[in-house]
């Protein structure tokens, strides 16, 4: 069971950025690492673009996923996450929760209302998990 997601200060600056950049619409970005027990470690991100270009929802082309699941795997790595940003609080919506189910990775949700993010797993159900942003 997955109870923290850790990214670099680094990292978190850049998922605030794509978050900004894409205002008025919701952003959102592949999570690229490794889990090691009940820690999940982000060693690189993949910024995928919204191609609902919506304020209230996102989705990735079907072929820009197939070839960044392509890239991380040609790493050795895996896809331990996803990211996206609301104009609201950040708390899964309805639709975050439906697709959660079929991607049990972490969720992070950054709320460009609040400049806060959260983080939550599908697993039997949704729950938190600890976001953790390191200095490195």
């Amino acid at each position: 069971m997955i109870t923290n997601i850790i990214l670099t200060g680094k990292q978190h600056d850049c998922l605030v950025s794509l978050a900004e950049d894409s205002l008025p619409n919701e952003s959102c970005a592949l999570l690229v690492g490794n889990h090691n027990g009940k820690e999940t470690f982000v060693l690189d991100l993949i910024p995928m673009k919204n191609s609902d270009a919506s304020i209230i929802s996102f989705s990735i082309a079907p072929q820009e996923l197939i070839d960044a699941y392509h890239t991380v795997e040609r790493l050795g790595m895996e896809v331990v996450g996803i990211f996206h940003s609301h104009p609201a609080q950040p708390f899964p919506s309805s639709i975050d929760k439906e697709f959660m189910q079929i991607n049990p990775v972490v969720w992070i949700i950054y709320s460009t209302i609040t400049n806060e993010a959260k983080a939550y797993i599908f697993e039997e159900k949704i729950r938190q998990v600890q976001l953790t942003v390191t200095m490195a």
